[in-house]
């Protein structure tokens, strides 16, 4: 007769898997819970730490993006502009990325532009992959390191490696809090399993050590899932995560609008389109980002914020401008 493996059976190779990948895991986990409790913030130190960059006098107006673009290429002439987010919150300067390259320059490009709001002046420029330690550099390296352990690609590709295991990991957790003796069907097994989520006070240190471990993960378990979960998504998107999805999930295609110009149009132009998108699915809001493709030919507008915060907002289809 074939065996059946039940959970009291395989409960000690679950005890190992968990104790083994928790100690695995230690120092990803503590580095990257330790940055990114700080990147929360990163904004905010950054601004405070550099606020000659950062903070800018409010204009009555803001220039219109060719403006912008314009009166940057009079001063930079090799910038080749990627990113622009110009519709900053009161009292911030705008912040532009290029992608330019110097030959023969081996010390990081300095392709993080500040400008001032109302008249497109550069107010100051840092490398974004500068090191380390410096208030310039502080933010950025932290928040590197966050993501991908400031390894570029490697690191990416350990730390979405560590959030699988981690979600695995969470599971086989849970596994282990359920009481062996008792099938879930009856009433015993629930009356047991409620215990676990308190914790014995009077008990010794190790024993209390136990159940604030237990007890604590156990009632932020979706939390921590979902934490490990969205880790695996921002890590290795294409990769891993989109294909499982699709596979068990159903999902739908993006949204797209289908009335592109036919013909190309300025950048403004194509700025009013990406407005004109978004009002027509119910949102007042204004494109406050634009991506530029590096040919110059495209653009997507992001960010849409009447304020210049982050919202959680909509992205519009690739615009051919000129």
């Amino acid at each position: 007769m074939m065996a059946v493996p039940t959970l009291k059976t395989v409960r000690p190779a679950l005890v190992r898997l968990h104790r083994y990948t928790g100690l695995l895991l230690s120092g990803v986990l503590f580095i990257a819970g330790l940055t990114g409790s700080i990147s929360v913030y990163r904004t905010e130190i950054d601004a405070a730490l550099n606020p000659d960059l950062f903070h800018a006098p409010a204009p009555a107006r803001l220039l219109p993006v060719s403006t912008l673009l314009a009166r940057l290429k009079l001063q930079r002439p090799e910038t080749q502009v990627t990113a622009l987010l110009y519709r900053p919150p009161a009292g911030r300067a705008i912040v532009v990325y290029s992608s330019e390259t110097v030959a023969g320059r081996t010390d990081p490009v300095e392709n993080e532009i500040f400008l001032d709001p109302g008249t497109g002046r550069i107010q100051g420029m840092r490398p974004t992959e500068g090191c380390c330690l410096s208030r310039r550099a502080l933010m950025a390296f932290v928040y590197r390191v966050h993501y991908s352990l400031d390894l570029g690609q490697t690191g990416i590709w350990v730390m979405g490696i560590s959030a699988m295991l981690w979600s695995i990991d969470c599971v086989v957790g849970l596994l282990l809090t359920f009481p062996l003796h008792q099938p879930a069907w009856r009433q015993a097994f629930w009356r047991q399993w409620r215990k676990i989520w308190a914790v014995g006070l009077r008990r010794s240190s190790i024993r209390i050590t136990f159940d604030l471990h237990r007890a604590v993960s156990l009632w932020l378990w979706v939390v921590l899932l979902g934490i490990a979960i969205s880790g695996v998504a921002l890590a290795l998107e294409d990769e891993v995560f989109n294909p499982v999805i699709q596979t068990i999930l159903p999902t739908m295609p993006p949204m797209t609008d289908t009335r592109l110009p036919v013909h190309p149009v300025t950048i403004d132009q194509a700025e009013g389109l990406a407005a004109g998108f978004v009002r027509a699915h119910g949102s007042g809001e204004r494109p406050a980002a634009v991506l530029l493709d590096p040919d110059g030919g495209t653009a997507m507008f992001y960010l849409f914020s009447n304020q210049g915060t982050e919202p959680p907002g909509w992205a519009v289809p690739w615009l051919p401008w000129i």
